[in-house]
């Protein structure tokens, strides 16, 4: 399901590369509230919240965006879990 409101998936790929622009080009800074894994890894930081509480956030740092990507969908697919039943 598109995160992005009711945008075709080529707007939304648009509007995600604009906010990157306007994040590193410009300065700008900008939340956005997603449960879209593609959608979050545009971003350069991503904060995953569970029952009201950080449960983790992780950096993108120097990785690509397919890295983050791959980051992002390892740390939700522990949220539906404890941290601490892999172990």
């Amino acid at each position: 399901m598109n995160q992005l409101g009711s945008l075709d998936s080529k707007s939304s790929k648009v509007l995600l590369e604009t906010f990157n622009y306007l994040n590193t080009k410009l300065e700008a800074t900008i939340l956005m509230v997603t449960h879209d894994s593609f959608a979050a890894s545009y971003a350069k930081r991503v904060i995953f919240i569970k029952d009201g509480k950080i449960y983790n956030e992780i950096d993108k740092g120097n990785l690509t965006r397919k890295e983050f990507f791959e980051k992002i969908i390892d740390v939700v697919t522990l949220l539906g879990g404890n941290l601490n039943d892999v172990y």
